[in-house]
């Protein structure tokens, strides 16, 4: 992985061969990061991403090993348990054009993926709702 700093904002990219979310992680980690919103695009050649089934409040993993376009992949990050955490969806793209999308849970860049990580200030954290079956966004003003 390399990055450049931007003010602020982080310009990363991830090299062919390397998983996705852990140098992310660990990027965040060394920074301090507590929110921040991240987007990207590139390639990969391995892909794992999961839908959410809101019946038995269980992600459903499907991995997919063939070289694809991330389209786009959008999200955010702020703390879960104290650890940098990615919330993050992927739409990707076939040979055919086709494309498909999900949760994203990690890939491997293949040639390459681009990564702008933007922190904001202050802290944002994730507490799990066992109602909702998930980690949700701890906010506390209600609209």
């Amino acid at each position: 992985m390399r990055y450049q700093r931007f003010d602020r904002r982080m310009q990363v990219r991830i090299e062919s061969g390397e998983n996705v979310l852990e140098p992310l992680v660990e990027l965040a980690r060394r920074e301090g990061l507590g929110y921040a919103v991240v987007n990207g695009l590139g390639a990969v050649r391995w892909v794992r991403v999961a839908y959410l089934n809101v019946e038995t409040k269980e992600y459903e993993p499907h991995e997919v090993t063939e070289q694809l376009e991330m389209v786009s992949l959008i999200g955010n990050l702020a703390l879960r348990d104290g650890e940098p955490f990615f919330h993050l969806h992927a739409t990707l793209g076939r040979r055919d054009l086709s494309t498909f999308g999900g949760h994203f849970l990690d890939a491997i860049a293949h040639p390459t993926l681009e990564v702008s990580i933007q922190p904001e200030d202050g802290t944002l954290v994730r507490r799990f709702d066992p109602q909702l079956g998930m980690a949700v966004m701890d906010l506390p003003e209600r609209g």
